[in-house]
């Protein structure tokens, strides 16, 4: 049986919840409860529950309410535990029957292990008491006497819990991750100091001086205004530590020998899907996007690999995660193509407070991180791609790849038949495929990272990616590092995205695929190169230009000119400004003669499509609108939603997605990536969807089908352009 009082009442037995009887009922229970294994005399009892009650007719009520708490513990079995032992009565309760007690210990046990600088466990085991939490304290209860002054006692000492889990995450290095609630209790709570001691100095450990300042002031103001006193004297010296940026209160990683030896383990929610992320070091941030296979507990087994992420955290706060399907992280239901692991991504750098970071892709995390980089430059500082490519395969416009089927049909073979032997040494690390003691650990690495089939669907999905569409869209500082020995992305692939990456900076060394296996030498200088890298990155990016897919989806009634018809009819202009809403409209749409066609009826269910599908409406007229996402199956499958929703109000649409840059004027957008798309549009049918190949390219694994629709000499552009329509989604 357990018991409940840190939020309303509540009694289960065998995972039921037990009824006790009527309210008065109930706070005898409670009140027992919060006297646990202690006897409470029949008078107190009977004074606390009925004040004011002639003494005779509060004892009988006592009798009546003890006698329908025993009718409900004996329904359960549980008739012994409340007992008549003089001068009254005795609920005998274990302490992992009752929250209060739980908290109690868990409370204490925390406090111990930060007094004996085991942050880590503190803060572990601080949240498991506040876990406990459901709402207020005896919520349901509020209106006796005895419950409100109990509700106040316990409230302070979840508030003293908060405080002290506050300072283990500080004293673990966890800055950025309380800054959030703590601005929530300081608003909650003004006049409690310590938890405004606690975000100015979490502000400034995180980097934001400033805004631990303001804080400072807003107290400060609060206080004057409400009790004219001034903040208490450690507040005052805080901020004067601040302002001259005392050395004192930089983060220094407590010493202690019981220290786990590896970072805690935390999950970070995108939709349905669990992501296993880690925190480690101090300073920028270092988003770190892990290849096919990764596990994170399995990263700190390897004393090679421990050594270079350790190295790596040396440089700034570097954030580990294992992508969906592999190591620690959930299992997804299916493919998931770049735009999902993009949104991992995004939820990881939420989860930890991180808007902006390095973005260092690995191996498979390459595509993705490109893909991002170029489509969220604000929050890339930079770009690290190691052993990376934008395509796997050879192509009569791609040099790189020769050999490549025979790499992926050897993984796809290993997947099938020897999955958790060892196998994928001879591509990842062949030149150490002659130990034993090598082959075994990938063995282990095998079957505790990723599952046959999961790694089945990555080679496969790996095997069509093309991000080469996206590299002239990169806008931020660019490292490439190369391996000379790499068998799986030799040279060819890094040299590629070097040459093709604006600005980017090349680095090429020996060594197999993995980088964390280098010869120590090889690591040092490896860390060396990117620490010169990030001391010497300038910002360079330009916030108005961005990687964007671009909807256009017009009516095709018979009596509308096309946009891109009307496109083709203007006079030359400069094509990088802004489309014009005027150019985009049917010539017609000023009349006032609306054709039954007109989209203006279906204008609101089309704007609620496209957001949620999480694009951008840019323009919308009579005959046409123009939207933007972030990721190309938002798009399509948004484009499918809205023609098929226009069909069922007698509109017939036919809609054209491409994805490229696009350059940002207010809500407008403008480029010759929207004249493209146009001309996309200008080639479709009715009803049909038509996409340009990157558009393709990037949605590998999404399990969107396509038709060829052949290739197609697009006005204003030279060479001819592939078409697919969309067939399914």
């Amino acid at each position: 049986m357990e018991f409940a009082v840190l939020g309303p009442l509540e009694v289960t037995s065998g995972g039921r919840s037990l009824p006790v009887g009527g309210a008065r009922t109930r706070a005898v229970l409670a009140f027992l409860l919060m006297n646990a294994n202690a006897v409470v005399s029949a008078d107190r009892l009977a004074e606390e529950l009925w004040p004011g009650l002639e003494p005779g007719r509060a004892a009988a009520n006592l009798q009546v309410r003890l006698s329908e708490l025993r009718r409900a513990l004996r329904s359960a079995g549980e008739g012994d535990r409340l007992a008549t032992q003089a001068p009254g009565y005795v609920l005998r309760v274990a302490p992992d029957e009752l929250d209060v007690l739980r908290f109690g210990q868990l409370a204490a046990s925390g406090r111990a292990a930060l007094a004996a600088g085991d942050a880590a466990a503190a803060v572990r085991l601080l949240d498991q008491a506040l876990a406990l939490w459901r709402g207020p304290a005896l919520a349901d209860l509020g209106d006796l006497q005895f419950a409100a002054g109990e509700q106040a006692r316990l409230e302070e000492e979840r508030l003293a819990v908060l405080e002290s889990r506050v300072d283990a995450q500080l004293m673990c290095g966890l800055h950025r991750e309380p800054i959030a609630e703590l601005e929530t209790l300081t608003t909650r709570y003004p006049l409690r100091e310590r938890f405004w001691s606690q975000r100015l100095l979490a502000l400034y450990r995180a980097g934001r001086q400033a805004d631990a300042l303001r804080a400072y002031r807003e107290l400060r103001s609060a206080l004057i205004g409400q009790l004219g006193i001034e903040p208490g004297p450690e507040l005052r010296d805080l901020e004067a530590r601040i302002l001259r940026q005392d050395p004192a209160l930089e983060y220094r990683p407590a010493r202690h020998p019981d220290a786990p030896a590896q970072p805690q383990t935390r999950y970070a929610q995108n939709g349905d899907i669990h992501i296993a992320y880690q925190v480690l070091g101090e300073g920028s941030d270092i988003v770190f996007v892990p290849g096919a296979m990764s596990h994170l507990d399995l990263l700190w087994e390897d004393p090679e690999t421990a050594g270079f992420f350790r190295r790596l955290a040396t440089l700034g706060r570097l954030i580990l995660f294992d992508k969906r399907d592999t190591g620690l992280s959930d299992r997804a239901p299916a493919y998931s193509p770049l735009e999902e692991r993009m949104d991992d991504v995004r939820a990881v750098m939420h989860a930890v407070g991180s808007a902006e970071a390095v973005l260092f892709g690995y191996s498979e995390g390459a595509p993705m991180s490109i893909l991002f980089a170029a489509t969220y430059p604000e929050r890339v500082s930079s770009l690290i791609l190691g052993a990376g490519t934008a395509r796997y395969r050879w192509a009569p416009d791609y040099p790189c790849g020769r050999g490549s089927d025979e790499m992926f049909d050897s993984l796809e073979r290993i997947a099938a038949d020897r999955w958790g032997q060892g196998a994928t040494i001879d591509w990842f690390l062949p030149s150490r495929a002659g130990s034993p003691q090598a082959r075994q650990l990938f063995a282990r690495f095998e079957r505790m990272a990723v599952s046959p089939s999961a790694f089945l669907r990555i080679v496969r999905m790996i095997r069509e990616i093309d991000v080469r569409a996206v590299l002239p869209a990169i806008h931020v500082p660019t490292l490439v590092i190369q391996r000379s020995d790499d068998i799986m992305t030799p040279p060819c692939h890094g040299r590629y995205l070097a040459s093709h990456i604006p600005g980017a900076r090349y680095f090429e060394q020996p060594g197999d695929h993995s980088l964390r296996f280098a010869a120590s030498g090889d690591s040092d200088e490896l860390i060396d190169e990117i620490d010169d890298f990030l001391t010497g990155a300038s910002r360079r990016r330009d916030p108005h230009r961005v990687l964007a897919t671009i909807l256009l989806a017009e009516t095709v009634d018979g009596t509308a000119a096309s946009t891109a018809e009307a496109s083709d009819r203007r006079q030359p202009s400069d094509r990088r400004q802004p489309s014009d809403r005027r150019e985009a409209s049917d010539p017609r749409q000023a009349s006032d003669r609306r054709q039954p066609s007109d989209l203006d009826a279906y204008s609101a269910a089309i704007g609620q499509q496209v957001r949620s599908h999480r694009g951008r409406l840019r323009e919308s007229s009579t005959h046409s609108i123009l939207a933007t996402f972030d990721a190309p199956g938002q798009a399509i499958r948004a484009a499918v939603a809205i023609r098929d929703g226009a069909s069922a109000h007698g509109i017939r649409l036919r809609a054209g997605i491409h994805t490229g840059e696009v350059d940002l004027v207010g809500d407008e957008i403008g480029g010759i990536s929207v004249d493209i798309v146009r001309r996309v549009t200008a080639q479709a049918q009715p009803a049909e969807i038509l996409v340009s190949r990157t558009v393709k390219d990037l949605v590998v694994g999404s399990g969107i089908s396509f038709a060829d629709h052949g290739s197609h000499e697009l006005a204003g552009t030279a060479d001819r352009w592939p078409l697919f329509a969309v067939t399914g989604l």
